[in-house]
């Protein structure tokens, strides 16, 4: 990020943050219209969208001897949504 211009952080920082607020259990409601959004994003008359899952993935940083370094991934289904064929108009 400290590489990029202002206008391209403020471009790449709001969907970063958009993300992180997704996860967020207090957010809950945003989720079956993110599922909605990503569902027409996807829409293919031949193969529409069946369902919607909604995936987190994250590895922790932690402090060894010498330096930090990642655990290993772990990966959480936080929301799955069926679509509905008005969804995608």
């Amino acid at each position: 990020m400290e590489q990029l211009s202002v206008g391209g952080r403020f471009f790449k920082e709001r969907y970063r943050k958009f993300q992180e607020n997704l996860t967020n259990t207090a957010n809950i409601a945003l989720w079956p219209d993110a599922a909605r959004h990503i569902a027409r994003l996807n829409n293919n008359p031949s193969s529409p969208p069946e369902t919607v899952i909604l995936i987190r993935h994250w590895s922790d940083i932690v402090y060894h001897e010498g330096g930090y370094h990642p655990e290993p991934w772990h990966v959480q289904i936080f929301y799955e949504y069926k679509v509905k064929p008005e969804d995608l108009k």
